[in-house]
Parts: C-alpha cells; structure tokens; sequence
C-alpha cells in the first residue's frame, strides 16, 4: 500500500531544525544586545557614584583666583570683548561661591547669575564666618 498519511517524525525534526535555523539570528542578536545594555547599566552604576568632596582650600584658592581675577578685568580700561569677560569671569565666581554656600550651609546669593553686589557680599560674609575668606590677604 503506500506511504502514510500524516506527518512523520522525520519531517517534524526536519521543520524543528528549520525553525531553529531561522530563529537562531535573532536569538544571537537578542543575547548581544542584552550582553551591552548589561555592560551599559553596570558602567553608568560606576559614573552615578557620589565623587568625593573637593577639599575646602582648593575652594577657597579658586574662589580668591577668580575674584582676583573679576576685580583686575574690572579695574582695566576697555579693551576687546571686556563685557562678555566680565559677565564670564562674574558668572564662574558665582558658581565657585554657590558651591561653597551649599557646602557650608549658608544660603547662596539671590538672583542666580543677576544677583546683586549686596547679595554676594553677604554670602562672602556668611561664608567668612565658617572659616572661608574669600578675600585675599593685604599685602603688608
């Protein structure tokens, strides 16, 4: 008589190999991918850490290099793009001094990059008062 009639065991492993074949790509780009999204997680765990604190006189050191600095470019006659310096010099020495406000505990001066003479000198005073002078020495 002849052949069967349904499927056989042989033609079921042939059509299980077949799949395999064609799912075996994916299955390899799907492990590589997870393999570097893994990397990417355990790397950024890394750079997430907490840095360690900047010590207090490198601080102060910046901050009295840059009011230095902002006071010397303020004092010059104009020169070119005097105006743009400044307002970089004013607003390097506002984030130096914001930091060390936050590090102190003392409230930072009001109004950001625009904040007012007044403000500055009381967080410089404020700041003063935990031990940071921010003012340089008097030359004798």
């Amino acid at each position: 008589m002849g052949a069967p009639a349904g499927p056989t065991l042989d033609d079921m492993s042939k059509l299980a190999l077949l799949a395999f074949a064609v799912l075996l790509p994916t299955l390899t780009g799907g492990a590589i991918l997870a393999a570097v999204r893994g990397y990417r997680r355990l790397s950024g765990l890394r750079r997430n850490r907490p840095q360690p604190a900047e010590p207090i006189d490198r601080i102060e050191a910046r901050l009295r290099r840059l009011r230095a600095e902002l006071e010397t470019t303020e004092n010059q006659p104009g020169g070119t793009a005097k105006r743009h310096h400044i307002l970089a010099l004013r607003g390097a020495y506002l984030d130096t001094l914001c930091g060390a406000c936050q590090r102190f505990g003392v409230s930072p001066p009001a109004g950001g990059d625009q904040a007012r003479q007044s403000e500055i000198y009381r967080a410089e005073a404020a700041l003063r008062e935990h031990g940071l002078d921010v003012r340089e020495a008097a030359v004798r």
